[in-house]
């Protein structure tokens, strides 16, 4: 089965701007590269392969319990997550895990990886 993921884009590298005041403003974001990654997909999944040559995910986690697909550090707060969840379109967006039984798909998983940014640094 496959489902559209939402929240798929990472930020290119370049300066950190915000809106307002903000003590980080100007500090540099760094290219979010496959090593940044932690993907979560099912166990009889295949684990995607990496788009970039040499490279590969932080880790690969098959964890029923949660919703995210994939997550990685901010690169400006290294204490705070971003997260990758499926699209509000998703068939089985807002229902229960034993309704539908797992909620993620290395579909998904395939769809994140093509989706990076694969431009060397």
């Amino acid at each position: 089965m496959k489902e559209k993921v939402g929240n798929f884009r990472v930020e290119p590298p370049g300066l950190f701007c915000s809106r307002g005041e903000h003590p980080k403003m100007g500090k540099l974001k760094m290219r979010i590269r496959p090593r940044d990654i932690t993907i979560n997909i099912g166990k009889e999944s295949p684990i995607p392969e990496c788009p970039i040559p040499g490279e590969r995910w932080k880790e690969v986690k098959h964890d029923n319990t949660v919703t995210w697909l994939a997550f990685r550090n901010d690169p400006i707060n290294s204490k705070e997550f971003k997260y990758v969840f499926k699209a509000a379109s998703s068939s089985l967006k807002g229902q229960s895990d034993k309704e539908n039984g797992c909620l993620w798909y290395g579909a998904c998983a395939i769809a994140l990886a093509v989706a990076w940014d694969t431009a060397p640094t």
